[in-house]
């Protein structure tokens, strides 16, 4: 997910130098802090913290900018927080990253599920009135 500072040759985090000779242990590191960043999320979430996920996915995209899940965890979170607009940045920058991913469709007709108006989405049928109210209307 890194590029050598150096020459720029992409995806060499998995490497300790580069083939123009710069040393890249240091970005080895960083991909392993933000993969445990991405892991910490991931668990706030499981354990219903939606706002330390916030925290923990945020910290991931700032050091792996380049992370396509990131984003779409991100976009999750905010969705789960009720803040569309940031969702949809998270969720359309993602979608720069990696425009084929599959679960990008899933995420936005949920998200537009989400922001559908209420009227819409839960009509609720004219209430009946009871037996006893019915019969105290007549007798009025």
């Amino acid at each position: 997910m890194y590029a050598c500072p150096a020459c720029g040759r992409d995806s060499v985090a998995d490497t300790a130098a580069c083939e123009c000779g710069a040393d890249l242990s240091m970005l080895r590191v960083l991909e392993a802090i933000a993969e445990q960043w991405f892991n910490r999320a991931l668990q706030a979430l499981a354990e219903g913290r939606p706002g330390s996920a916030l925290e923990w996915l945020s910290a991931c995209c700032a050091a792996r900018p380049t992370d396509a899940a990131a984003r779409r965890a991100l976009a999750k979170v905010w969705a789960q927080l009720n803040r569309w607009d940031e969702a949809g940045q998270a969720l359309d920058r993602a979608a720069a990253i990696d425009p084929d991913s599959l679960e990008l469709v899933e995420i936005r007709e949920a998200l537009q599920d989400a922001r559908a108006p209420r009227s819409r989405k839960s009509a609720k049928p004219p209430k009946r009135s009871s037996r006893r109210n019915r019969q105290s209307a007549r007798s009025k």
